[in-house]
């Protein structure tokens, strides 16, 4: 423990230990910590595991490990690699989770990043919020600027902001694709239905669309992780009640209504509804039911 020339405290745990809540310059748990009562401090870093049984108010706050609040969080940066609880409010001017961030209830922040799950018991609102992973909102997700970047399943309520972009973070799968893939590769190097090595002394002879149609059927058979194994990324899917916005594209997305000036809805929409100002745009594997100028 020591102390800045203003007077306020330096206090870190290692291996185990507690501290009591108060103000302090910086505040260190490297191990199993403790902190019992609401904190306040221009540094907060966490490695390992620690509870915070209050509310935590910090310039910085970065945590690694697993952390849990159990009161609201303040902060003008807030980290996240590893699996981090904040039981009741998050709000931060800049917000980036690379493992697991779970809200109890709401998340307002002017920039939001994650990379890995996301799980909000009430709203989001955001400037800007990007996701390349997967998200749970119970509430709505309100932004000037949504990326969303799909590495997983996603669902929420409802979503609106001026700019919607939902991509595959990778392309869907299909056995189809495999056998193509796997078809166009060997014939980079080989016209012929029939491929024979003959290097290194070694003669092998390959029927390659035979080899395709097998390694097709067993991509499909191993779903997600034959995608890893065949060298297809993730597949992910967003739902939704509503999405509304000033310019919307849509890919892998079901939703019952979708509204704007201009919209494209893109591969593997399903959409109840969609309601447009200027201009449509929809993907020939695409279905929506109505399609309603306004």
């Amino acid at each position: 423990m020591g102390t800045d020339k203003k007077g306020a405290e330096r206090v870190s745990i290692a291996g185990a230990g507690k501290i009591g809540g108060g103000t302090y310059q910086s505040v260190k748990v490297a191990g199993s910590g403790t902190i019992e009562g609401d904190v306040r401090a221009e540094t907060i870093s966490t490695a390992g595991s620690c509870a915070f049984q209050g509310d935590v108010e910090a310039e910085e706050m970065k945590t690694a490990g697993s952390c849990r609040v159990s009161g609201d969080v303040r902060a003008e940066e807030f980290r996240v690699s590893g699996s981090a609880t904040v039981e009741r409010n998050l709000r931060a001017d800049i917000v980036k989770a690379s493992g697991s961030l779970r809200v109890g209830e709401k998340l307002t922040a002017s920039f939001v990043k994650t990379s890995g799950s996301l799980t909000v018991g009430g709203d989001v609102e955001a400037d800007k919020f990007v996701s390349e992973g997967s998200f749970e909102i119970e509430g709505l997700l309100t932004a000037d600027e949504i990326e969303i970047r799909l590495g997983g399943d996603c669902v929420v309520r409802e979503i609106g902001g001026e700019r919607i972009e939902v991509r595959q973070k990778s392309p869907r799968f299909r056995p189809e694709d495999l056998e193509r893939r796997v078809e166009q590769k060997v014939k980079e190097k080989a016209r012929a239905k029939r491929w024979r090595f003959e290097e290194l002394g070694i003669e092998i002879d390959i029927d390659v669309e035979k080899m395709a149609r097998e390694l097709g059927k067993l991509g499909a058979m191993l779903g997600n992780l034959g995608l890893s194994l065949t060298g297809f990324g993730g597949y992910g899917t967003l739902e939704a009640e509503v999405i509304e916005g000033d310019e919307i594209y849509l890919e892998s997305t079901k939703a019952k209504v979708v509204r704007g000036k201009r919209v494209v809805i893109g591969p593997d929409c399903e959409i109840e509804r969609v309601e447009y100002e200027e201009s449509l745009e929809v993907d020939e594997s695409a279905d929506v039911g109505e399609e309603q100028k306004v």
